[in-house]
C-alpha cells in the first residue's frame, strides 16, 4: 500500500508539473500576443487623431471658421 501510495503521488506531481510547464508557455506566448496588440492599437490611435489634427488644420486654412 506504502508503495502504490507513493507512485500515485509521484505521478500526480508529474502531472501537476507538465501542467504548470505548458500554463507557463500559454501565458508567454499570450504576453507577447497582447504585446503586439496593444502596440498596434497605440499606432492606430495615433494615425486618427493625426488625421483628424490634420483635417482640422487643413479645415482652418481653407477659412473654416470665418464669420465674414
Amino acid at each position: 500500500m506504502d508503495e502504490l501510495w507513493r507512485q500515485t503521488i509521484e505521478t500526480r506531481l508529474i502531472a501537476a508539473e507538465t501542467r504548470h510547464a505548458v500554463d507557463e508557455v500559454h501565458r508567454s506566448n499570450l504576453e507577447k500576443r497582447l504585446g503586439g496588440i496593444e502596440d498596434t492599437l497605440k499606432w492606430l490611435v495615433r494615425l486618427i487623431i493625426g488625421g483628424m489634427a490634420m483635417a482640422m488644420l487643413g479645415y482652418l486654412l481653407k477659412g473654416g471658421f470665418t464669420l465674414g
